[in-house]
């Protein structure tokens, strides 16, 4: 049986924890094994008690909600962080994935959709609303040709990793690339961490925008080669 995903909520607003908590736990997919308040409250928590994604919302009162997501990301680069938040998010979504955050839900929406990004983040995907993501990707998509430095990271890459990053440019998912290349969804989570480590950026996101400015194809040669 697979483990419980581990879950921290940080939020100011301690009725929203609470009923957020209730609505999880009822769920025998997660594990809520923190709960914060405050940015001070939530690296306590996160120091104490290892998980899997922490829900955050960017209006903590009086304090910076994206910093305290890029200093989660700094001291524990493998949990991953999904906004919950009332914001529509503006500028706000592409600092976010820039940083490293790979949910983002509005509070207004059903704990459906909510339930289903934290699974996919866990598994390593990002969950982004579609229409946020375009405009995402469109910013990280602005220059027109790659820098001589991402140019530098694409040549650093091995050919399963260029295959890796070519099957991210067409959207596809962990499973469906595993399925493609005949490994394993780990393995795949693998090369994507090696890849976003040679490219030097936080998230899947990113690495797709440098690929295209770099001009790297997607899964079609590699169905060539692998069918």
């Amino acid at each position: 049986m697979q483990k419980p995903i581990r879950v921290v909520i940080v939020d100011d607003h301690q009725v929203f924890v609470d009923a957020l908590a209730v609505r999880l736990s009822d769920d025998p997919d997660f594990d809520v094994v923190g709960r914060a308040t405050t940015s001070e409250q939530a690296l306590a928590v996160l120091a104490a008690t290892p998980c899997d994604v922490v829900t955050l919302d960017l209006a903590l009162a009086g304090e910076d909600g994206l910093a305290l997501g890029a200093e989660i990301l700094r001291r524990w680069p493998s949990t991953g962080v999904v906004v919950v938040t009332g914001l529509d998010g503006g500028g706000q979504v592409l600092e976010a994935v820039q940083l490293g955050v790979r949910g983002w839900v509005s509070k207004v929406g059903t704990i459906d959709a909510l339930t289903t990004a934290l699974r996919g983040v866990a598994r390593g995907e990002t969950h982004i609303p579609a229409a946020l993501l375009t405009q995402v990707l469109v910013s990280l998509s602005g220059q027109p040709q790659a820098t001589v430095s991402e140019a530098e990271g694409i040549r650093s890459l091995t050919q399963r990793e260029l295959d890796v990053l070519g099957c991210l440019v067409e959207g596809m998912s962990r499973n469906e690339i595993g399925e493609l290349l005949h490994v394993s969804p780990n393995t795949v989570r693998t090369h994507v961490q090696s890849i976003l480590h040679k490219l030097k950026v936080h998230s899947a996101l990113a690495a797709v925008a440098i690929a295209r400015r770099a001009g790297v194809t997607g899964s079609s040669s590699i169905q060539a080669r692998v069918g």
